[in-house]
């Protein structure tokens, strides 16, 4: 499976669920379901590679504002939500994450709530296939930390300074400029 498979798979899944995210997330399983043991584990390890690359400390920061807060767990389920987006919208957001602003609205308590289950579903229909939730790690690892730097999005300054349409949306407009 190349890249382009993983996204194709997700984007497919995506365009069939009429943008209802929970629908996308069962779409997916059944479409997993279908692949070879080899596909499954090929698409587990491109889903660990392109989430990789949203693991940095920037993503980290606007997920922090649009969440109001952010834990360990919110945000692997926020990236994997951000995966859900697409390839265009996940790369835009990894390279400039100040443009979440564009999808902010998309998210909600209620997709968060699905966005865990689709982000541990590959594990998942490996471990239906074969009893153990051990996928064969790909090679190269990702990284073993967040990269990049943080900034203190709550001083609300330093997060306009750096995002400022996402410290719009977690402060309002900022009215110095008005």
């Amino acid at each position: 499976m190349t890249e382009d498979d993983f996204w194709e798979i997700i984007e497919g899944c995506r365009g069939a669920s009429g943008g209802v995210f929970a629908e996308q997330v069962r779409l997916q399983r059944a479409r997993l379901l279908r692949l070879s043991m080899d596909e499954l584990v090929s698409f587990g390890h491109w889903w660990e590679a392109v989430d990789d690359r949203a693991f940095t400390w920037p993503v980290w920061d606007v997920a922090a504002l649009l969440l109001q807060g952010c834990s360990d767990d919110s945000f692997s389920d926020f990236r994997a939500w951000l995966i859900g987006q697409g390839r265009e919208v996940f790369e835009r957001i990894s390279d400039e994450p100040d443009r979440l602003a564009d999808v902010a609205d998309a998210w909600s308590d209620a997709v968060c709530g699905h966005a865990e289950t689709f982000g541990l579903q590959v594990l998942a229909v490996y471990e239906e296939r074969t009893g153990s939730y051990d996928m064969p790690e790909r090679a190269p690892a990702g990284p073993s930390g967040l990269t990049g730097e943080s900034v203190n999005i709550e001083d609300e300054r330093i997060a306009r300074a750096h995002f400022p349409r996402m410290a719009a949306i977690q402060y309002g407009p900022d009215l110095r400029q008005a």
